[in-house]
């Protein structure tokens, strides 16, 4: 009789954790095919469908690092936050069969499995120099830049979005992002050269700025400017890029 029992209560609980995966695979299953895109175990999904491997590396407590591969575990891609930059934290995307390099801004995590497929970065378990190509392009262009060699002593204009000097282009800038802090409002802003590559950043107040701070991408340096009352932190950012060769 006890021996029935057992065996019983045996096949209950074989039965009762056999019903249990089934139903963990139909939430799983049901997961993924929830949304277009959807980020699960490792694996980034679209519509459905394994579309790259996306690893998450645990670098410091804020802001991981991610390992983007094709589905042979083929590493192609590589996301990491930029910890030297001492005025804005960015992450940086590398291209790993050519080394370029983009740098993403402030752009969240959250938002990388959404960015690879919007881009369509993957195909056949490659990136096309096509994608990549356009992904560079629409980011602002890759980064670092090479000086330039500047002999002219006239003065530099900024516009809306062009810099200028001796009535022609010389760069361009653009506003990336704007937050306040103390009260403060603050702009972030990014600056290329007139060939569309991205060379520096810089964040200054919007009024009153009495400094600006840049970080040039070819020599991965921090300056902080100083801005009189009678300046605009944007000429004096253009006129050190121009003077120091980064335009």
């Amino acid at each position: 009789m006890n021996k029935l029992i057992y065996t019983f209560v045996f096949l209950t609980l074989t039965l009762n954790v056999f019903a249990q995966k089934q139903l963990t695979g139909e939430k799983r299953f049901k997961a993924i095919n929830a949304d277009p895109v959807v980020y699960l175990d490792d694996t980034v999904y679209s519509k459905g469908t394994p579309y790259c491997i996306m690893k998450e590396i645990k670098v410091n407590e804020y802001h991981p690092d991610y390992s983007v591969k094709n589905l042979r575990n083929e590493e192609l891609i590589y996301i990491k936050w930029d910890t030297k930059s001492g005025v804005l934290g960015s992450y940086v995307l590398t291209f790993k069969k050519d080394g370029k390099i983009v740098k993403l801004g402030t752009i969240g995590e959250e938002k990388f499995p959404e960015m690879l497929i919007n881009n369509d970065l993957f195909v056949n378990n490659d990136v096309p120099t096509d994608r990549e190509t356009n992904f560079i392009s629409n980011n602002g262009g890759a980064s670092g830049g090479t000086k330039t060699n500047n002999k002219s002593n006239s003065e530099i204009y900024v516009a809306d979005k062009f810099i200028t000097q001796d009535l022609m282009k010389i760069g361009e800038w653009k506003l990336t992002n704007s937050y306040y802090e103390s009260k403060v409002l603050w702009y972030e802003t990014e600056w290329y050269d007139k060939g569309g590559t991205k060379v520096a950043q810089a964040k200054f107040k919007k009024d009153d700025a009495d400094q600006a701070m840049v970080l040039t991408y070819s020599d991965n340096k921090t300056t902080q400017l100083s801005v009189s009352p009678s300046q605009s932190a944007k000429k004096v950012i253009a006129t050190f890029l121009r003077e120091n060769g980064y335009l």
